[in-house]
């Protein structure tokens, strides 16, 4: 099978990325794999260590899919919440509005989140595709199959998929623009940060005001590039105006939500348009 590296595991080792795509495969056996040289990356020898980029393409030669099926126990309650947030579903993906505060996958203090919910989908292996940052919500699109899953991968890669999303900022924007510039990921102290650089990945949004109360903005963004953080960082570094709730790269503490939702993706090659609904908070 091949694996397109996203965005969002950038700078990731190969281990945590394979490892992600099976979470039952064990931790012994995935490390001999990589001592066989059976997985590799762009046609060459990796190790599990070597840290991947977006688009690098993993190969792994092996099968993979028994040693990662095991047998769940359907989970009504899990499955009824899942329903509860699908917008949009077809026979090879569904969508859904991920709510605030639900992270994407599991982590050392996650416990659940989009993964334990898609699990309990009877009769498909379902797959993440793209990600969302725990604090914003919005659509969100997971694939039924493996095959498709490679497929949406590519057409996020492709920039065939566009996505829309909606922000309020601390300050008054009056006029629409791009932002093109280089985003690299850097630490201050012991926190991870995104920061401009021109050493960095490339990072493009289109950005409108759609409307200016008092001494705020909702804005409408569009990024034809996928990098961590990066509407976050082009708001609060670029246009000097942080999005509400954003506690590391704003300075405005009076909000609990992150006023960043994914409000809409376009797939027109399909004629799928796909919108989830606002949060409440934000017509607070």
């Amino acid at each position: 099978m091949e694996h397109i590296v996203i965005s969002d595991e950038d700078s990731l080792r190969a281990d945590k990325i394979v490892k992600k795509l099976f979470a039952g495969v064990s931790y012994v056996f995935l490390q001999k794999l990589f001592r066989l040289h059976k997985i590799k990356v762009n046609g060459k020898k990796v190790y599990a260590s070597d840290r991947l980029h977006t688009n690098d393409v993993i190969t792994i030669f092996a099968d993979l899919t028994e040693a990662h099926k095991s047998t769940p126990v359907f989970n009504q309650k899990l499955f009824n919440e899942l329903k509860s947030m699908i917008i949009y579903e077809n026979e090879n993906f569904f969508a859904i509005n991920k709510p605030t505060k639900l992270a994407v996958q599991l982590g050392t203090k996650v416990s659940t989140c989009v993964e334990t919910f898609i699990k309990s989908y009877p009769g498909c292996e379902c797959h993440l595709v793209h990600r969302l940052d725990q604090d914003t919500s919005g659509v969100l699109l997971i694939a039924k199959n493996q095959k498709f899953a490679r497929k949406l991968t590519e057409m996020f890669r492709e920039n065939k998929i566009q996505k829309t999303y909606l922000a309020v900022v601390d300050g008054k924007i009056s006029q629409s623009g791009i932002i093109d510039n280089f985003l690299m990921k850097s630490f201050i102290g012991n926190q991870e940060r995104m920061i401009v650089s021109e050493t960095g990945q490339r990072a493009v949004t289109a950005y409108r005001p759609l409307k200016v109360i008092e001494d705020y903005t909702l804005l409408e963004l569009k990024p034809s590039t996928g990098r961590k953080h990066q509407l976050r960082v082009h708001c609060a570094d670029v246009l000097h105006a942080p999005i509400l709730g954003d506690r590391k790269y704003g300075s405005n503490p009076r909000h609990k939500d992150l006023f960043l939702h994914a409000h809409k993706v376009v797939i027109d090659d399909w004629e799928i348009d796909i919108a989830a609904d606002i949060p409440p908070y934000f017509f607070k």
